[in-house]
């Protein structure tokens, strides 16, 4: 890319708030999490966030999270275009950045719209399972958000055991995420106004076939989450993640290798 190229991206970008050309006003968080709740095992993902970040270059990808930013944004109120979706899915062949994006989606929105996050590694497959998802996302939705926090302290850990010993990843969603997340408000921002809040999962086709399956039945299930809820998705494009993210969603696809975003 030409400094002129360069030059062009790195002006005047600002996505919510936060200056996509520059990071150093904004340092790589940590993101190790302390459960609140004794049961709830959280994985820490800062190693993996930052390596992914580091390969992040000023100035590119603007476009793209440009259309991610809107989409965040979005209002609940309006969910018939795609614009309103609750499902943003980030296509693309390996290699071509999906996760680079995912650690600069997180960065951007650490201090505002972000909940929960996790990052599937093929290499780490007791870290894939759907329990395991659902309990360390659990934990640090807890961790990020108050009212949340007070409701899943009312689930009983016998229940969640029960669950979690027959590997029973529906019924471990709806006692972590359905029923507490749907008996909370839609938070507000330091205005009173009231925002959406976003959950990041990276690259779903890194999860084991048995594993990945149980997985999207679950994910079928987040259209049942209140609308303020924002999930960003990223892997390849696999013919069974998109027929089951289609089943109750109707998610908006960026390919990140689009040709329209060949030029960032």
């Amino acid at each position: 890319m030409s400094n002129s190229s360069e030059n062009k991206h790195s002006s005047n970008h600002v996505v919510s708030g936060v200056d996509i050309a520059s990071d150093s006003k904004n340092p790589l968080p940590s993101l190790l999490v302390e459960s609140s709740q004794k049961h709830l095992r959280i994985i820490d993902f800062t190693q993996i966030f930052a390596r992914h970040f580091h390969y992040f270059l000023p100035g590119t990808r603007v476009s793209h999270l440009k259309n991610i930013s809107d989409w965040i944004n979005s209002s609940s109120n309006n969910l018939e275009n795609n614009q309103g979706n609750t499902v943003f899915w980030l296509t693309g062949d390996a290699g071509t950045g999906k996760s680079i994006i995912s650690a600069k989606v997180l960065h951007i929105n650490y201090n505002d719209s972000l909940i929960g996050w996790h990052f599937c590694q093929h290499s780490n497959p007791l870290e894939n399972t759907s329990i395991a998802i659902l309990e360390s996302m659990s934990g640090i939705i807890a961790s990020r958000l108050p009212a949340y926090k007070t409701a899943v302290t009312d689930v009983e850990e016998k229940a969640l055991e029960a669950a979690k010993s027959k590997d029973d990843s529906m019924e471990f969603y709806r006692l972590l995420f359905e029923t507490p997340l749907n008996n909370i408000e839609q938070p507000t921002d330091n205005n009173g106004i009231k925002c959406q809040k976003l959950m990041i999962i990276d690259a779903l086709d890194e999860i084991q076939d048995k594993q990945l399956d149980k997985f999207l039945k679950v994910l079928t299930c987040f259209s049942e989450l209140p609308p303020w809820i924002r999930l960003f998705v990223t892997s390849r494009r696999y013919d069974k993640i998109l027929k089951s993210l289609s089943v109750k969603h109707k998610p908006v696809e960026l390919r990140v290798d689009a040709a329209e975003q060949q030029n960032d």
